[in-house]
């Protein structure tokens, strides 16, 4: 029987129909257009799962299908899109990104457009956070160049001013004992002058991200024991008590996360400079505690003896050389600064705080193998 033109008109509107309907169903993004009323003209099922998955759907509504959601009005089942927004996130971390284009007279309504722009809106913040990285480590450049002239003309002034003295007294003796101080300033500040040297150049090499780490898990208490037999010369030399017995006693048997060449490296300098920073007669007391999960937290705490503890904190979180201890050749002033970067390079957190007036706390946090 031959169709009848008004049934071959309506074939090819129902044909028609059905392809734009799978077009709009294999497209990305979600694709909805909606009278006045709500009421919906054409839409894809992409556009009812981002709805649901942005949280604009109402709750009664969030497990319905497609075909029992397009015969109700939009702004029933989603009160939200009244407003236009122009972009929703979900519970899941999702966000989505609608756009409105009002076509009257070509559809009768308004066409709403929604994208997922989570990857995008991630990239982009991963670029601001490196931005944001670039810039601070800029700064502290700026700041750690500015630093180095204090650290490398003082010991040069002690040397060149001793050298002078020693040198340009003529027909003046000088005894043996004042030779002798003299000679001894002078390889002090010489000693200040290449631990400087070495450790300022060990930063930048850690800045340019030259340094190779390998993590692994290893055993704690052989690294910090390894690190306190290190610095047993200086500890006597500048007349400094170490108490380690109550940190020992907290790290046991424990294992942790670290690059144990470096992570030594880095307790080392830290212990040393700490030692140096208390002086004369000071203690340096090491303690600790086990935190969750798979944590334990380690402590040095001393009483300032050289230098501010401002300065102190200064270096510890933002790499600044400390101050006032370039002439002894012990310890550097950037000593704690390589130590912190050292220590998060291997994955190890670590923070100062000031205790009282004069009192500093180094924390530091591993990651146990559980």
């Amino acid at each position: 029987m031959a169709l009848t033109a008004g049934q071959k008109q309506a074939a090819v509107a129902s044909s028609d129909a059905e392809l734009l309907q799978a077009t709009l169903n294999n497209v990305a993004c979600g694709v909805a257009s909606v009278r006045t009323d709500g009421s919906v003209i054409t839409s894809n099922s992409v556009f009812y799962d981002m709805m649901r998955r942005a949280g604009l759907l109402k709750l009664e509504f969030i497990s319905r299908k497609r075909e029992e959601l397009i015969v109700l009005s939009l702004f029933d089942i989603s009160p939200k899109l009244r407003e236009r927004p122009t972009q929703a996130s979900g519970l899941t971390g999702c966000t989505f990104e609608l756009t409105y284009i009002d076509l009257q007279d070509q559809l009768g309504g308004t066409l709403i457009l929604m994208n997922d722009v989570t990857s995008r809106q991630h990239d982009e913040q991963e670029m601001q956070a490196v931005l944001t990285q670039k810039e601070a480590m800029e700064q502290a450049r700026t700041t750690f160049v500015s630093q180095v002239a204090h650290h490398f003309r003082t010991p040069l002034n002690v040397i060149l001013g001793y050298v002078d003295i020693l040198a340009g007294n003529e027909g003046v003796e000088i005894d043996a004992r004042t030779r002798t101080s003299y000679l001894g300033f002078i390889r002090e500040s010489a000693k200040a002058l290449l631990l400087n040297m070495n450790e300022m150049m060990e930063i930048i090499r850690l800045q340019r991200n030259e340094q190779p780490v390998e993590i692994e898990v290893r055993e704690l208490r052989t690294l910090m024991t390894g690190a306190i037999d290190e610095i047993q010369s200086v500890l006597a030399a500048e007349a400094v008590e170490l108490d380690a017995a109550a940190m020992l006693e907290v790290v046991g048997t424990s294992s942790v996360r670290m690059d144990a060449r470096l992570a030594k490296r880095a307790i080392a300098s830290l212990l040393r400079t700490s030692a140096v920073l208390g002086g004369s007669g000071s203690q340096l007391k090491l303690t600790g505690r086990t935190a969750v999960p798979n944590r334990l937290i380690l402590f040095v705490e001393f009483e300032v003896g050289r230098t501010d503890v401002a300065s102190i904190l200064e270096s510890i979180h933002s790499g600044e050389p400390v101050k006032e201890i370039s002439l002894t050749g012990n310890a550097s002033g950037y000593g704690l600064a390589l130590a912190a970067m050292l220590l998060r390079v291997c994955e190890i957190d670590v923070s100062a705080a000031a205790v009282g007036e004069r009192g500093v706390r180094i924390e530091i946090g591993f990651s146990t193998s559980g």
